[in-house]
């Protein structure tokens, strides 16, 4: 699949929060809810799968671009759909998961991604 570009003002997981702010005195308590969301499987799958299922300029443009951290993009864009939780509370709450959980919610990811090229090939 070739490289697709959208400008950012197609982008969904914008409305979301997921590069905004935060309030300061949240903030442990927005890392408490991303442990949270990724400690919980049923959580990561269909938020993930929303995601895929309806972003379509944000999936086209992150997932046909080489350089980028596709399983990274769809986690913080499904924590921010779930709770409006920007993708830098995400990235820090990442830290403090087990490695078990990390690797569940990567492999989530990539089978969303991998359904995802799977759905394009079929257009």
């Amino acid at each position: 699949m070739n490289r697709t570009y959208h400008h950012h003002d197609k982008w969904e997981e914008v409305k979301y929060n997921m590069y905004g702010n935060y309030n300061p005195k949240d903030k442990d308590m927005l890392i408490q809810k991303v442990i949270y969301f990724f400690n919980n499987k049923t959580l990561v799958e269909k938020y993930m799968a929303y995601v895929c299922d309806n972003f379509k300029y944000s999936c086209e443009h992150n997932f046909t671009n080489p350089s980028m951290n596709k399983i990274a993009f769809l986690g913080q864009s499904a924590v921010s759909v779930w709770a409006k939780i920007p993708r830098e509370i995400t990235m820090i709450a990442w830290n403090f998961l087990t490695e078990k959980t990390q690797l569940r919610a990567n492999k989530i990811a990539q089978e969303e991604i991998n359904r995802w090229f799977n759905c394009q090939n079929d257009i």
